[in-house]
């Protein structure tokens, strides 16, 4: 253990003990707008290391079978017919969003030279967490209240009010529409939720009435869903009556691996001045980002914040260096934007779970020990303890974005099946974050703490 946590007392001393140094431009200027007149010493074109920055063909690696598959499904569309319901699944930036932005936009240009109209919505479901909020989303995404005559308002009306106007904005103005629901998932309810029906989850109601618009609404466009998902097994939870009348394909991404995220950041080297990246800097961020699961996704932001590092400390190049410090510096920021959204009680059951890892020893621990170090930091910072299955479910989400891990398993006859919990990130960096919450900064990691966190995993 390093001496620095020898000493602290609250996971907000942890928090300032353990605090990432930034990295700013050193030095001081008499114009400090001067930078807006002078030309990047680094990048040529940023845009093209954008996140929502769409390539060419020539530019996307690995996934031609993918492309063509999609651009089977949505083909019909290019003439006004109806296209095929899919999902696509695989983790996090293996180019599930990438290549259905592309394939449909380019069916969308084919569309418009075949003098059909053709709409095409794409719905970040992890944004708007509900039914009726996607609709809404989705409804002012394709509507022209000029040509339409349509409001759309954010709120105040009945989620069947908000369906028939998004018929009629369809109707209006489109021969077809292509919805893609990313990240469609997080508008389903937990696994182990009982009191929500699979019909009556969010996901399923709004699939039945995207699928069924034409049947029961008379919507005379034909209407294509597809849905992305980083859950391999969402289309096994999904409600038989969704899938008669969704019907979807699956379409399965694999991972990228560390050859080819290098030849998809190869193919984006334009986005840098000629002779500015070093040898060292592709295979690098190929390398962290292959780690991760092969997230192209990350290594195109990593490969970015290179060059920001690099521009940042007035380096005439990239280097080796820059990639290290830009890796630790994503790691901390993505953390940090996770569990700044966090509620209160989902942080110290976090902070929890984060706590025994870090100071024990151990990796997986039961449930019921997790729930044990909850409550006494709940209590230590006078917060109101929640029962152990509602800080389970509340667990649940974070397993979904990938900071934990739960499964049931067993010991064998002794104490017969339980639940493990364990971290799929780091645990310092976890309390790190949590410590920076004016409330949990206050929970208690002292050498007394510690002490009874190893005796309630050894038990």
């Amino acid at each position: 253990m390093a001496s620095s946590t020898e000493v602290v007392q609250t996971l907000g001393e942890y928090a300032a003990s353990k605090g990432a140094v930034a990295h700013s431009r050193s030095v001081s200027r008499d114009d400090p707008l001067s930078v807006l007149d002078e030309e990047d010493p680094i990048f040529a074109n940023e845009d093209l290391l954008r996140i929502d920055h769409i390539p060419n063909h020539d530019k996307i690696v690995g996934r031609n079978d993918q492309i063509e598959t999609v651009a089977r499904r949505l083909k019909p569309t290019i003439t006004g017919g109806s296209g095929k319901g899919t999902l696509l699944l695989g983790k996090s930036g293996s180019g599930k969003t990438l290549v259905t932005r592309y394939v449909s936009r380019e069916v969308e240009q084919r569309g418009a030279n075949n003098d059909s109209r053709i709409g095409r919505a794409i719905i970040d479901c992890a944004q708007r967490r509900s039914e009726v909020q996607t609709v809404i989303h989705l409804a002012k995404s394709l509507n022209d209240p000029q040509e339409t005559g349509v409001t759309i308002p954010h709120s105040g009306i009945a989620t069947g009010a908000y369906y028939d106007r998004l018929w009629t904005v369809i109707d209006e103005l489109y021969d077809a529409v292509i919805v893609v629901l990313d990240e469609i998932d997080r508008l389903a309810p937990p696994n182990d939720a009982q009191n929500v029906p699979p019909e009556e989850a969010d996901d399923s109601k709004l699939l039945m009435q995207l699928s069924r618009a034409g049947e029961e609404n008379d919507v005379d466009a034909s209407i294509t869903v597809i849905g992305i998902s980083n859950d391999l097994k969402y289309g096994d939870r999904l409600d038989t009556r969704v899938e008669s009348s969704f019907a979807p394909d699956e379409i399965v991404f694999p991972a990228y691996d560390a050859n080819q995220l290098g030849d998809i950041l190869e193919r984006r080297r334009d986005a840098y001045n000629e002779g500015v990246l070093t040898d060292d800097v592709i295979p690098l961020c190929s390398a962290f980002s292959a780690q991760e699961h092969g997230d192209a996704r990350r290594a195109i932001d990593l490969f970015r914040l290179a060059g920001e590092v690099a521009r940042d400390s007035d380096a005439d190049q990239v280097y080796e260096e820059h990639v290290r410090a830009a890796n630790d510096d994503a790691e901390v920021t993505r953390i940090q934007d996770l569990i700044r959204g966090c509620p209160t009680q989902a942080k110290i059951a976090i902070a929890a779970l984060a706590a025994m890892d870090e100071f024990t020893g151990h990796s997986h621990f039961k449930a019921t020990e997790m729930y044990r170090v909850y409550r006494e930091f709940a209590e230590a910072i006078n917060v109101n303890v929640l029962g152990q299955k509602r800080i389970t479910d509340q667990l649940r989400e974070y397993e979904t974005l990938k900071i934990i891990d739960m499964k049931r398993t067993s010991d064998g006859y002794r104490e017969g099946t339980y639940l493990e919990v364990s971290l799929l990130d780091e645990a310092g960096l976890l309390l790190q974050s949590i410590g920076l919450d004016d409330r949990c900064s206050n929970i208690p990691i002292d050498a007394g703490t510690r002490q009874r966190l190893i005796k309630i995993v050894e038990r």
